[in-house]
């Protein structure tokens, strides 16, 4: 179901009958993720779980129905709103569409009315929320650069594509995304993502670090004990609000499986394993496949990536990889350690320093794949260095 609309159902009433929900069983490629009968348990539903649509009946006596609807357009305004009713007075569906109603539907329910509706916001929504991508980056092994592609990544889709590109590090306790770009976040994951912290636009807006050239960081807890106060249902919340802000979003995912990683992993259009080319890599790159499978991941969209590829001591081929996986290799990293370390050492995108080292260019390439026909920017570092401009502010804690 992995074009499957998500609409959570609100009913004030219980009165329907038929039920609120039958007629949304009919319907093919419709997911329904949630049931709400009170403003409360609609509003938990938004924050906790990735919701495309609300229907909601708006024939109940005390205006439930449109108070749900205007205040769903208050905390979550990339969620659209069906309203469905029996009153079919032009007034009562233009107040409906005053609150925030996208499309309206007559009770009882023609199921090809519902149809054209559920399609008409399916296609409004095409260009707009869904075009944002999540991709997963986890190495196979401690040191073969699983950070610098995340981080590398996320900044060459800021610059190739022209549109801000979010970078969450997700090694809760040992992450390296904020030293990468040598700078200290105010907030983090763990002010977002716990119990008791209901995530929305404001909030991340506040607690993620805005760094040069359409790259932001939501950046690791400063303490290690920190780690643990953040939730499963948080991470998902706060993915959920972040495809609604940013056009791309980089995880940085830890070597540790748990549900943290499987909300993150669950619904990426892309999970990269970085390897390298020896045995040892290779094997946990093989273990790590089936584990994100087993979490949820979708067989065509876990790719393999080398790194470190033509090294003295390479033994094994792409070709030897591709047979074993059973699939093209996503990309091929050169060996360029020193300038690749010269870079991390100073907290800079390899671009910066050495925008025409062979791993940029390949990090580059493996970049233009992901965003596709989006990637129209010119290079930025043949172009007059903007992060080197933009550097020394980027770096600075927010105010």
């Amino acid at each position: 179901m992995t074009d499957a609309i998500r609409i959570c159902l609100f009913d004030a009433t219980g009165l329907k009958d038929p039920p609120f929900q039958q007629p949304f069983q009919k319907l093919s490629h419709v997911q329904i993720v949630g049931l709400a009968t009170g403003w409360e348990e609609l509003r938990d539903w938004l924050r906790h779980t990735c919701v495309d649509i609300v229907a909601i009946n708006l024939d109940d006596a005390k205006g439930q129905g449109l108070e749900a609807v205007s205040k769903t357009v208050q905390i979550a305004p990339g969620c659209s709103i069906l309203g469905l009713s029996g009153q079919t007075d032009p007034a009562h569906i233009i107040q409906a569409m005053r609150a925030g109603c996208s499309q309206f539907v007559p009770w009882p329910v023609d199921i090809e009315d519902l149809k054209t509706a559920v399609g008409r916001i399916r296609a409004m929504r095409k260009g707009s929320l869904h075009s944002s991508r999540r991709i997963c980056v986890i190495g196979s092994s401690g040191g073969v650069g699983a950070t610098m592609v995340a981080c590398n990544l996320a900044i060459e889709l800021g610059h190739l594509t022209d549109r801000r590109c979010a970078l969450v590090d997700m090694n809760l306790e040992f992450g390296d995304v904020g030293c990468a770009f040598d700078c200290t976040p105010r907030y983090s994951i763990a002010d977002v993502c716990r119990d008791g912290v209901d995530a929305d636009h404001l909030l991340i807006s506040k607690a993620i670090h805005e760094l040069p050239s359409n790259l932001a960081v939501m950046a690791r807890p400063e303490e290690i004990e920190q780690a643990r106060h953040v939730t499963p249902e948080g991470v998902q919340a706060m993915l959920c609000v972040m495809s609604e802000l940013y056009p791309y979003i980089v995880v940085d995912l830890p070597r540790t499986f748990s549900f943290l990683s499987a909300a993150a992993v669950a619904q990426a259009d892309r999970s990269l394993i970085i390897t390298q080319p020896n045995v040892t890599s290779i094997r946990n790159a093989t273990r790590i496949y089936r584990c994100l499978l087993q979490m949820g991941a979708e067989d065509d969209r876990v790719e393999i990536v080398l790194n470190r590829c033509k090294a003295s001591f390479e033994r094994i081929s792409p070709d030897d990889i591709k047979a074993h996986f059973r699939r093209p290799v996503f990309a091929m990293i050169p060996n360029d350690y020193r300038r690749v370390q010269s870079a991390l050492d100073l907290g800079h995108p390899v671009m910066k320093d050495s925008p025409n080292s062979p791993a940029r260019l390949a990090i580059q390439d493996m970049a233009r794949k992901i965003a596709g026909e989006q990637a129209t920017a010119e290079d930025p570092a043949a172009a007059g260095g903007l992060w080197g401009k933009l550097l020394g502010r980027g770096s600075r804690p927010r105010e």
